[in-house]
């Protein structure tokens, strides 16, 4: 099984050819529409996915429902780990923000297949390992930086999922992600889009100069990707 950088699961793609196709015969291709609510908050996973393109946002949502996302999911993972290493409920709330395809397999086959001492589940392990150390540098960098570094970010982990450098949003939806208001975005993009390094139009932003966008993030995108890489390698 090949791996390739789009079109495919990259975690999938991690396994022996043999055990990767067993896998996925066990799954169905499913589209991920925009906005589309995975899961609800505290609500039972019925089903797990894996995308092979779009993005899927983690949200930990407040008692007064305001959201803000702690991760993003593309085809580097999956979405509802919480059926092997916890209660089987959803922690946060995940709703697609780039929509696309994913491999869907109902959680007792995952349950069945990530069986102990499996390759299946240690790579299942190693991956909730790194999906950890994004939500938490995603806590630090929500504290501590600023709204213009998030941003950056933001922008280049979506971008980092997208098959082309235009990625689809709304100001509206990039300030629930970003946990500000929509008058925030405004400001950190209209600066981003004078100095060239995006081209901001209705309902899509078209990164331009992605490493002047690094450069100007905080050291969390770098930080993540970084020990991504080393858990999965």
């Amino acid at each position: 099984m090949p791996i390739k950088s789009r079109g495919q699961n990259l975690l999938l793609a991690r396994l022996p050819a043999k055990n990767a196709e067993r896998l996925v015969a066990r799954m169905e291709p499913v589209a991920l529409e925009f906005e589309q609510i995975i899961y609800e908050h505290r609500a039972p996973i019925e089903f797990v996915y894996f995308p092979t393109s779009g993005a899927i946002s983690a949200l930990t949502v407040m008692d007064d429902d305001n959201a803000m996302e702690v991760a993003t999911i593309g085809n580097e993972g999956m979405v509802g780990l919480s059926v092997l290493v916890a209660d089987g409920e959803s922690t946060n709330k995940l709703i697609v923000q780039v929509p696309g395809e994913a491999l869907r397999m109902d959680s007792a086959t995952l349950t069945d297949e990530a069986g102990p001492d499996t390759l299946f589940r240690r790579l299942l392990l190693k991956y909730n390992a790194a999906f950890f150390t994004q939500v938490s540098q995603s806590v630090a960098c929500n504290g501590l930086h600023s709204v213009e570094q998030r941003c950056c970010r933001w922008l280049l982990i979506t971008l980092d999922r997208m098959e082309s450098n235009v990625v689809p949003l709304t100001h509206d939806f990039l300030g629930i992600m970003l946990g500000v208001r929509r008058a925030s975005v405004t400001d950190v993009l209209g600066p981003l889009s004078e100095q060239g390094l995006i081209k901001n139009v209705r309902g899509a932003i078209t990164i331009v100069n992605r490493k002047k966008l690094e450069k100007l993030s905080c050291e969390c995108y770098r930080t993540v990707k970084d020990e991504f890489a080393r858990l999965m390698a």
